[in-house]
């Protein structure tokens, strides 16, 4: 997209707005380089939603997402006004959004399931003329995160003792079974990549998905379990077995409703082993980022993260243990 008309006032060359062009602003959130993402008024009294680069390592991609792909997609997210030329560096790029109002980033069960439900209109669409994707998002793949894992089996046994787990190394041979046979026996499919709760939201019933700047092609199990079980240091929630199945089974449904059939025990199965592999590795992930003491998130936050992270552990545990 080209930036034309009202819109170039808005942004200095340097890529950032330009105070004399408009007539408020309001810092939303700061991003790991960094830059804010910021609320400002233009002088027509309109407010936006101004995005720079906030993540050097998926520049163009939300772009991109925006050309070639929303157009396939449900209106749920926010509309792209404006974007700072192809050509320009990296670190002034830049995207202006529609302001959709305050979002709440609660995510109660009707949210929940409704954002299954449109996720499983996105996990059938075709695929074929998206190849250039990328195949990884911006956490390692769930195969390199097993394989860490085996590199560091003695702390993982102790990690399971702390949490008075019982494992056993046929439990563990269960697992990684269960994991690869998901890998070979699931599609590929476009995912969001980074579908925590900071990234969904509500306004006036309406449901937001935000920040497809990760999207992949992957299994679904990883835009399943960024719906279902990640922890996010800012965005606490609680998780139950009943809630986890309840959500699950809306989208299981949405897809035999898309004529995608789906053998749900298996499935079921597969999402257990790939949750203890990702939680197992998030607690090592959050571990390091307690003991870092300049790691950005208060030490509060990655604590109750932790728990969180360890009770999803847990559950999914005990659930894979029940068949």
């Amino acid at each position: 997209m080209k930036n034309s008309g009202k819109t170039e006032s808005w942004v200095t060359s340097e890529g950032i707005l330009d105070e004399q062009q408009i007539i408020g602003r309001q810092k939303l959130y700061q991003g790991l380089n960094g830059r804010h993402v910021e609320r400002f008024t233009a002088q027509s009294g309109q407010t936006y939603i101004f995005k720079p680069l906030t993540n050097p390592a998926q520049y163009g991609r939300e772009r991109w997402m925006y050309e070639h792909v929303m157009p396939q997609l449900p209106p749920v997210y926010p509309q792209l006004i404006a974007a700072s030329d192809q050509e320009a560096a990296s670190e002034q790029s830049w995207m202006i959004y529609e302001d959709m109002g305050q979002l709440e980033h609660f995510l109660c069960e009707s949210t929940m399931m409704l954002a299954a439900a449109h996720m499983a209109e996105w996990h059938t669409l075709p695929i074929t003329a998206w190849q250039q994707l990328p195949r990884v998002g911006h956490k390692p793949a769930i195969r390199d995160m097993l394989h860490e894992l085996e590199r560091h089996r003695s702390a993982i046994a102790e990690l399971l003792t702390k949490l008075h787990v019982t494992w056993s190394a046929s439990d563990w041979d269960r697992l990684i079974t269960l994991l690869l046979t998901a890998e070979e026996e699931l599609p590929l499919v476009l995912c969001h990549g980074d579908l925590h709760p900071g990234n969904v939201a509500e306004v006036e019933g309406r449901l937001v998905i935000l920040d497809w700047e990760h999207a992949h092609l992957n299994t679904p199990l990883w835009d399943v379990y960024h719906l279902l079980d990640l922890s996010h240091p800012l965005f606490p929630r609680t998780m139950t077995p009943e809630l986890r199945a309840r959500v699950m089974k809306v989208y299981l449904d949405k897809l035999e409703s898309l004529g995608v059939q789906v053998e749900r025990v298996s499935f079921a199965k597969w999402y257990d082993a790939y949750t203890i592999v990702f939680s197992l590795w998030m607690l090592r992930l959050i571990d390091g980022d307690l003991r870092n003491p300049d790691c950005i998130w208060p030490q509060e936050q990655l604590r109750n993260q932790w728990h969180e992270t360890a009770a999803t552990l847990e559950q999914c545990i005990k659930h894979m243990n029940g068949y």
